[in-house]
């Protein structure tokens, strides 16, 4: 294992019915809030009132800001920032997906700092000294973003999506509950993204970090299994929150990462790329992203994808080249199994020019100094052939 340092401050509560606790819990803490809400049936299925109420009867001040877009803009955060610093706002609640936790996060940061939100992901890149206090609700099991500092936004006048660390919440409510209204294509979805943190580990190159290696198999395994029952069964609700506690242990606490360097982002920094241009949904279109570099990449490292076809897809195959293929094919059919999206035609009704994927590759050579992977690197003609293999069903 490679030398490491590693601490993660968030309080969980975890369990179905948790969401009670929220406001006993912060009563004594804070006396006004602002509650940032994702756009999905929060307030037609009583989520969203059945929170807020319950933070008001503990006498707390709640100040909202309703549906966050998917992809998150600067213009939410600056209009969340603004209602903190007129108010008095001493803490920052996110109910929802990544787009709220995400949009939660800078809001905290620019607020107490007083600084532009495009400062904190472009301009300046400005480091968080300082944060009003934030709490997240997570909703969906997906990047599992509410338990790290990391938070993704667009510059709606760019079409770019970057990332700054700001910094971690105090308490993370996670109830398996909440989750039950995520239709079961939404939570494929999700599951897609919490897949493809897991893969940016294992598939890293390392090979010196058996006990992480390991551990990220059990997290993928324990991931396809769950599906398959939610698959069967929307309402299995332990099946639930095993996809919300597998997404908190990749890439939300961290653990996957330990002593084994740096990511594989590659999936990543093409499809924030892509998301930012097409405004479609991330965990969709790592979906159909995946796959299609996993069929560049095993060509490069056979040796790692063979580990994973016989430890994952359980492939009895001696010969690594034959058995990463063999893998990576057992891959897509199990992707198809659970009604992942194969296309971009899954993902919205656009034309996704070829002129329009090149300026997805350019942007993405451009943001991540002139090509994307680690493990294998990816430049723009390469970034091109993946993204063109993603118009046609595998």
């Amino acid at each position: 294992m490679k030398a490491f340092e590693y601490c993660n401050p968030v309080q969980v509560k975890f369990g179905t019915g948790i969401r009670s606790e929220i406001g006993p819990v912060l009563k004594d803490k804070y006396k006004k809030v602002l509650l940032v809400c994702s756009q999905g049936p929060f307030h037609e299925n009583g989520l969203y009132d059945s929170v807020k109420n319950n933070l008001e009867e503990n006498g707390i001040q709640v100040f909202e800001m309703h549906d966050v877009e998917a992809n998150p803009k600067l213009f939410r955060i600056r209009e969340g920032a603004k209602i903190c610093q007129e108010a008095g706002v001493e803490c920052v609640i996110a109910l929802g997906s990544g787009s709220a936790i995400d949009c939660t996060k800078a809001i905290s940061a620019a607020a107490a700092m007083d600084v532009d939100p495009y400062d904190l992901y472009w301009g300046k890149r400005v480091t968080v000294t300082r944060a009003l206090d934030t709490v997240m609700i997570p909703t969906f099991a997906a990047t599992g973003s509410e338990m790290n500092r990391s938070s993704v936004a667009v510059n709606e006048e760019t079409k770019e999506k970057y990332f700054f660390d700001s910094m971690y919440a105090k308490y993370v409510f996670m109830d398996p509950e909440v989750t039950l209204t995520v239709p079961i294509k939404l939570t494929v979805w999700g599951v897609m993204d919490i897949l493809s943190h897991t893969y940016e580990y294992y598939f890293n190159g390392d090979r010196e970090s058996e006990f992480q290696t390991r551990l990220s198999e059990a997290i993928i395994l324990s991931v396809m299994r769950n599906t398959e029952k939610l698959v069967k069964d929307p309402q299995d609700v332990n099946a639930r929150g095993e996809l919300m506690w597998a997404a908190a242990m990749t890439w939300g606490t961290g653990l996957t990462w330990i002593g084994r360097g740096a990511a594989d982002m590659a999936c990543h920094g093409i499809e924030e790329s892509f998301s930012a241009y097409f405004d479609t949904h991330h965990g969709a279109c790592l979906g159909v992203l995946t796959p299609r570099w996993m069929e560049e990449a095993s060509v490069k490292r056979p040796d790692l994808f063979a580990r994973f076809a016989r430890n994952i897809m359980n492939i009895r195959e001696e010969d690594d080249a034959k058995a990463a293929r063999d893998g990576v094919e057992a891959y897509k059919q199990w992707l198809k199994s659970i009604g992942a999206p194969n296309t971009y035609s899954d993902l919205a009704p656009l034309a996704f020019a070829d002129e329009e994927l090149r300026r997805v590759a350019q942007t993405a050579c451009r943001v991540y100094h002139g090509g994307v992977g680690r493990m294998v690197r990816f430049e723009e003609e390469d970034i091109m052939r993946i993204l063109r293999k993603g118009k046609i069903p595998y």
